[in-house]
């Protein structure tokens, strides 16, 4: 059962960075501010103020941005505070230490996703948008993301579950109206039956349109390759921009593969820095590098790094060992190419003091993504959830269309019904009870 106490929680990562985020929300969010500031926030809502916050024994916590939103005008519906402290591990343990000492008021941490559920039972979000919100975080297809866009901001009627609900309803509203009001049932069998057979045409089309773009290779993945000590992580490090892979003058310190996700120019990558190859290789060095060879064959795009001693035969052996074909990028970190190795007409030449940017420009990345990776341009009307919960629903359609029996069709059809309602939170009875009122005109 739902109990409207006071919760709080971070909503950024507590790590090391410019700024920390808190929320809270309830009917005690007031009187935490009061405690922790000394001002009383109710009565210029939404706005920014810039205040210092204290323990209950009065020692700075931080200076910090905070704004409170009067309930229902928030996100929870609820009275809601929003601090953003400085992006300190110590200072997060030193505020979250003064909160929970006035926790015998009724203020406790919040649960995983307790905000949005609190949205919901206070009619702000419905649980479709509710789904939203996580599918935009956790989504790296921008067709997904855009998707849920739609539905948080303009509403459920967005999906095309939304028309397939309405047409299930008006189905078996017009069962229960021919159950109880009708005395030819076999008449109305037929014209059931028909609406039924729509009901799966349409959420057969709906998949069509869907499935392909849903299905759509939207990450390119490229992989760096080359001879040991060439500078293979200093460009990996460049690209993803940190320093995730370590960098030494000493011969095959990489020594297994490191992947890391970026987006450029809102599209996403995965690159790939590998462990170099030698001809005599150390057994931890050979297997990372079998490993990067396995790993291989999902990859779209190669970066062979050199440092100016690459030559014809190297290259045909790496193009080999790895399967590449055409595509690959030559990177010279140096520019003395020498006798018998690769005409500079074909190569990209970078140094370490190559701004990132620049780096990524020269690469071509957007170029490479263009070519490897066919974005379609329709819009999504349904998620992957979404897309198999269909799928499952368009399972039932033989044995339903066999049944001559209409009270076995309603027992079914209210068996969809419950599925719309439990994954999405579509269906309830008044839905059910409204339709039938209002469509057939009973009890008018």
């Amino acid at each position: 059962m739902y109990n409207s106490d006071t919760i709080y929680s971070n909503f950024t990562p507590i790590a090391k960075s410019a700024v920390i985020g808190y929320r809270i929300s309830g009917p005690l969010t007031l009187v935490i501010l009061a405690n922790l500031t000394n001002f009383d926030f109710s009565k210029k809502p939404n706005f920014v103020f810039y205040k210092k916050l204290y323990d209950q024994k009065k020692e700075l916590i931080d200076i910090a941005n905070i704004v409170y939103f009067k309930s229902p005008r928030s996100f929870t519906g609820e009275d809601i505070a929003e601090i953003y402290i400085h992006g300190s591990l110590a200072i997060a343990s030193h505020l979250e230490k003064a909160i929970s000492c006035i926790s015998h008021l009724g203020i406790r941490a919040a649960k995983k996703g307790e905000f949005s559920f609190r949205a919901m039972l206070n009619n702000k979000i419905t649980l479709k948008q509710g789904h939203s919100i996580n599918n935009m975080i956790v989504s790296d297809n921008i067709g997904l993301i855009n998707y849920s866009k739609k539905i948080l901001f303009n509403g459920d009627q967005e999906s095309a579950l939304y028309g397939l609900k309405d047409y299930i309803v008006n189905i078996y509203s017009k069962i229960i109206t021919t159950i109880d009001f009708t005395e030819d049932e076999n008449f109305e069998l037929k014209s059931i039956l028909l609406d039924i057979n729509i009901f799966f045409k349409n959420v057969q089309d709906a998949l069509t349109k869907n499935r392909t773009t849903i299905e759509q290779k939207n990450i390119l993945n490229i992989m760096i390759i080359g001879d040991v000590n060439t500078g293979k992580s200093t460009i990996f490090n460049k690209i993803v921009d940190s320093e995730r892979a370590i960098v030494t003058n000493i011969k095959g310190t990489t020594r297994d593969i490191i992947s890391e996700n970026m987006i450029y120019n809102h599209k996403t990558f995965k690159i790939f820095d590998t462990a170099g190859y030698r001809k005599k290789q150390g057994k931890v060095e050979l297997i990372g590098y079998k490993k990067a060879l396995k790993i291989s064959k999902n990859i779209d795009h190669f970066f062979i790094v050199f440092n100016g001693k690459l030559t014809k035969t190297a290259l045909k052996r790496m193009i080999n060992d790895f399967s590449i074909g055409t595509n690959y990028t030559l990177i010279s970190n140096k520019s003395d190419i020498q006798k018998n190795s690769i005409s500079l007409a074909n190569v990209i030449e970078t140094n370490r003091d190559m701004l990132r940017l620049q780096l990524l420009k020269k690469l071509k990345l957007v170029n490479i993504y263009n070519k490897q990776i066919k974005t379609g341009k329709k819009e999504l009307s349904l998620n992957k959830n979404e897309l198999i919960f269909l799928e499952n629903i368009l399972k039932k359609k033989d044995y339903l269309l066999e049944q001559k029996d209409i009270l076995i069709i309603q027992e079914i059809i209210r068996n969809i019904i419950d599925d719309f309602s439990e994954d999405f939170g579509y269906i309830n009875n008044e839905d059910i009870l409204d339709n039938v009122f209002s469509k057939f005109c009973i009890g008018k």
